[in-house]
């Protein structure tokens, strides 16, 4: 059996290998045009905390205070998302989004020119063997399009690419939304943390998936096919 110092290792190898700052990884992530608009899932930046700092702030009423996301994304063990709108003229098209190589990681360098209108954000940690969903936020002009399955795809596909077995996340309990949200994707509640949420100390609901097999790909799958084709 591997010592603790040799499982550390092996952890640290295991995730920083897996941990794209150029994206390249990430060629499952979705680029969906509509009415003349693509929404394109990418890795969070500085340039997008200000905004993702807003959206955070009308869609929850305990906002983090906007280091904390300075901080998370210098965490190299976790990773942000933003969901951007483009106008179709000014982003490359899908197969330039999710391409692979050099030549792609180099484009995407000079990405933050194209005019976006970010949409929503999610944020994850890599843990031993689960990625856990610290946070998901969609703008409230921009719900009701399937921004949040999306982002949870996105989760998903970080999931899967760092090889990890399953994805848990908290979410308020009076919060029947995202909870039906959350259950569409395989997601049970299999805890609870009393007074997780400090504004009214409101308990928090456990939800994880089942194990990331092959009937969960599958599903999760079908998932994607639905949601890029609509």
């Amino acid at each position: 059996m591997p010592s603790t110092i040799e499982q550390t290792f092996w952890f640290v190898e295991r995730c920083v290998s897996r941990l794209d700052p150029l994206g390249v990884l990430h060629s499952r992530h979705m680029a969906i045009t509509e009415r003349g608009s693509q929404i394109v899932i990418r890795e969070m930046t500085a340039d997008d905390l200000r905004e993702v700092h807003r959206i955070e702030r009308a869609a929850y009423q305990d906002a983090w205070p906007a280091r904390a996301f300075q901080e998370e994304l210098r965490n190299g063990f976790a990773q942000y998302l933003v969901a951007v709108e483009r106008d179709e003229a000014d982003g490359p098209g899908a197969e330039t989004e999710r391409g692979r190589g050099w030549r792609a990681a180099f484009g995407r360098l000079f990405s933050a020119g194209r005019r976006e209108r970010l949409l929503g954000f999610a944020g994850a940690w890599f843990m031993v063997d689960q990625l856990h969903i610290v946070t998901v936020a969609v703008n409230p002009p921009a719900q009701g399009r399937g921004i949040g399955h999306r982002l949870l795809l996105a989760c998903y596909d970080l999931a899967t690419e760092a090889e990890l077995g399953s994805i848990v996340l908290e979410v308020r309990e009076s919060n029947a939304r995202a909870q039906q949200l959350y259950e569409h994707f395989g997601f049970r509640t299999s805890g609870r943390q009393v007074g997780y949420y400090k504004d009214n100390n409101e308990d928090a609901l456990v939800m994880e998936t089942p194990r990331i097999d092959a009937a969960y790909r599958a599903r999760m799958e079908a998932l994607r096919e639905q949601y890029t084709s609509e």
